[in-house]
């Protein structure tokens, strides 16, 4: 009896100093791995929060190529979603397990992901992006972060050797893609100084989320249509777009159409104006809005590099687009923006 009160007392003893153990174990885990990249922080961006864009860069994606993804929502927009299945067998250390990501929040430094797991094993955490730039270099940290359940509290000092690594690749595959695009902009659009004049014109303004973008200015083009047509104006040129104001998130537009004469009285909610006057970059984007990022970039490089100052917000005209050719491969799109 007093052997197995002996035993009793060790394994409790043992259990006790386990338990003890457990509890000065961290009860959340944090990875994070850190990159600079030598392109513009938009282009960045546009690579993070687009899961369409993940299958060029993503470790996971690589490691198990032929796993099934689906994708929700519109791609780039908070409540988007890309879950998966792997399609590698339960002991295969490149099998991806099955889950999913929804993008949370969105703004110009940040996207943040909700993530979780099913198989191997269940586990939800925080993982994401924080981006900021300086002198053209935009630094990445990825991040993931997450809780852990008492019995789980050893595996978190494992999780950055587990994968860290594969952070560091995905960061590495993600420079070398975003670096290449970035000096592709460089070479695809030509950038020159030009004058232009001012002209009269009726617009209308408006703030408008992003995947309302599309939609809103169709509706605000159409007003503006239905205006000049009801009063006999006839439009003096092509349509445009002026960006006022861009976060991220919303823009503030105003789309206008010139016109000879913008002395007829405007209503419900129309606007007239004069369009600016003075010296301009300017570049030309063909084809379709897919990469309208592309173009502003490269403007905003080569004032950059040639010591041009911008003085004002810019503008877009559509000499041809979707009001009059369906095929977007055929769009024209004229990039403005002001200098001294």
């Amino acid at each position: 009896m007093k052997v197995l009160k002996i035993i009793i007392g060790i394994v409790v003893l043992v259990i006790a100093l386990g338990l003890g153990y457990l509890a000065m174990l961290p009860s959340t885990y944090t990875i994070d791995r850190t990159v600079t990249i030598e392109a513009p922080q938009e282009l960045v961006m546009q690579h993070l929060a687009n899961f369409s864009e993940w299958d060029n860069w993503s470790p996971w994606k690589a490691k198990d190529p032929d796993a099934k993804y689906t994708y929700e929502g519109e791609d780039g927009a908070i409540g988007s979603k890309m879950s998966w299945v792997t399609s590698l067998p339960p002991d295969d250390e490149n099998q991806i397990g099955e889950g999913g990501m929804i993008l949370n929040e969105l703004t110009a430094d940040k996207a943040t992901f909700e993530l979780w797991f099913v198989k191997p094993w269940e586990m939800t955490s925080k993982n994401g992006f924080d981006v900021s730039s300086i002198d053209g270099q935009t630094t990445v940290r990825w991040y993931d972060t997450g809780e852990l359940s008492f019995f789980a509290r050893p595996v978190g000092k494992m999780m950055d050797s587990i994968v860290g690594p594969d952070f560091e690749s995905g960061l590495a595959d993600l420079k070398t893609l975003v670096e290449k695009r970035a000096e592709t902009m460089k070479t695809s659009y030509t950038v020159e100084k030009v004058s232009v004049e001012a002209k009269p014109y009726y617009s209308m303004i408006d703030s408008i989320a992003k995947e309302e973008i599309e939609n809103s200015t169709g509706k605000m083009m159409g007003a503006l249509m239905a205006f000049t047509s009801s009063n006999g104006i006839e439009p003096d040129g092509a349509p445009f777009t002026i960006y006022h104001a861009w976060d991220g998130k919303t823009a503030k537009m105003e789309c206008g159409i010139p016109v000879a004469d913008n002395s007829t009285a405007s209503t419900d909610g129309i606007l007239s104006g004069a369009t600016y006057a003075g010296a301009a970059l300017k570049t030309i984007l063909l084809g379709s809005y897919d990469n309208g990022e592309e173009p502003h970039n490269a403007i905003a490089d080569y004032a950059k590099e040639n010591d041009i100052e911008i003085t004002g917000v810019p503008w877009e005209v559509y000499l041809v687009g979707p009001g009059t050719e369906e095929d977007p491969t055929k769009w024209v799109t004229e990039i403005y923006y002001p200098i001294n």
